[in-house]
């Protein structure tokens, strides 16, 4: 009996460990840098909720990041209050991540693959074409189609592109 209840608990600990140490699918993660302040970051904002929903649930992970010193605790707090993003939304204010991906615009985008690859880094999409001016619709979608084109499992067309909007200090 105790031979028994010996090699139960063995299984069962060998199965829990096991799914335990299995790693998670691998999943594409688009990487925003956004601010409180840039009013082209905040004009962005519903499209980046649209793509959110178009993607989130195909094995894309979302995330933003507010590199800006002025983006404090406090006006991060009121940011999503006012603004929900539906995905996290961090502070960056010691540019690690700025640094890492080489971001100098806000609001400006990275795409990484399943092993961690920026494969698109740029604008959203070509709606501003210089501070101030933009088009009434955009026409080119360019996280989208990279988007579609890492899902479909074909190499992203436009791998980068420069944003236009509010400079990271």
């Amino acid at each position: 009996m105790p031979t028994r209840l010996l090699s139960s608990i063995f299984l069962l600990a060998t199965i829990f460990f096991a799914q335990a140490s299995t790693p998670p699918p691998a999943r594409v993660r688009v990487t925003f840098f956004l601010s409180t302040e840039c009013p082209i970051s905040q004009q962005y904002l519903p499209q980046i909720r649209k793509l959110h929903r178009e993607f989130s649930g195909r094995g894309v992970d979302f995330r933003a990041y507010f590199p800006l010193r002025t983006d404090n605790a406090r006006m991060l707090t009121r940011f999503r209050r006012d603004y929900p993003l539906p995905f996290p939304t961090l502070p960056d204010t010691e540019h690690r991540q700025v640094r890492w991906f080489r971001a100098t615009i806000i609001p400006e985008v990275v795409v990484q693959d399943q092993t961690g690859t920026v494969v698109y880094q740029g604008a959203i999409d070509d709606w501003y074409v210089d501070l101030g001016k933009h088009r009434p619709e955009p026409t080119q979608p360019y996280l989208r189609n990279a988007l579609m084109a890492l899902l479909d499992g074909r190499p992203v067309a436009i791998p980068k592109t420069e944003a236009v909007g509010c400079f990271i200090e």
